[in-house]
């Protein structure tokens, strides 16, 4: 018996397509019931999710408006040292003040033209970056949180501030690098400025 081998090639088409949609049936109706069996288990996820998030923002809140004094963190167990609250700016130099009330010191001209000699020294300009917090982790690796301007910061040695890069992160201070000099901030509050 001898086949023809369109007809043989035309019967192997058919096979070949009806097994593929039974595939494409089945994946498709097993898809569906993942489908179905997933949103049957997440009605209503998304309220809670959105109650979840509202609860923990309450939550944040709250434990925000309690000042922390520093020490081991009670949500993530690791040490953290805070700045002072009353750690700012560095004062600045004293003034001199005039005696009298209203009256101005008089000048004599060999004051007037030692004065005249003398540059004026130069206004350092005002440093911004303030250090809040240092955070050690497992490893007594640390991290430092620092504000630049209004900007709040978590840096780790090798990072960038401005121009000045993080040299060295210890448990109570900051150093930080630039071309000009070496500046270190302490959780006290207190700054220091070398040049190089």
């Amino acid at each position: 018996m001898r086949f023809n081998p369109f007809t043989v090639a035309a019967v192997l088409a058919m096979v070949l397509a009806f097994g593929l949609a039974l595939r494409v049936f089945s994946q498709n109706s097993g898809f569906r019931h993942e489908v179905n069996q997933s949103l049957a288990t997440t009605e209503g996820y998304d309220q809670k999710f959105i109650d979840l998030v509202d609860h923990m923002e309450e939550v944040l809140t709250i434990r925000a408006s309690f000042s922390y004094p520093g020490g081991r963190d009670p949500m993530t167990g690791r040490r953290r040292e805070v700045a002072s609250p009353n750690a700012g700016p560095a004062a600045s130099a004293p003034r001199r003040v005039a005696a009298a009330k209203g009256a101005a010191p008089k000048k004599t001209p060999a004051a007037k033209a030692d004065a005249d000699e003398l540059p004026a020294a130069p206004a350092e300009p005002e440093d911004k970056v303030k250090l809040t917090a240092i955070i050690a982790d497992d490893y007594g690796q640390h991290t430092a949180i620092v504000m630049d301007g209004e900007r709040s910061k978590s840096v780790d040695v090798g990072d960038m501030v401005g121009a000045r890069k993080v040299s060295r992160i210890t448990s109570k201070e900051i150093t930080m690098e630039d071309d000009t000099g070496i500046y270190s901030y302490d959780l006290s509050g207190n700054r220091n400025f070398q040049k190089k």
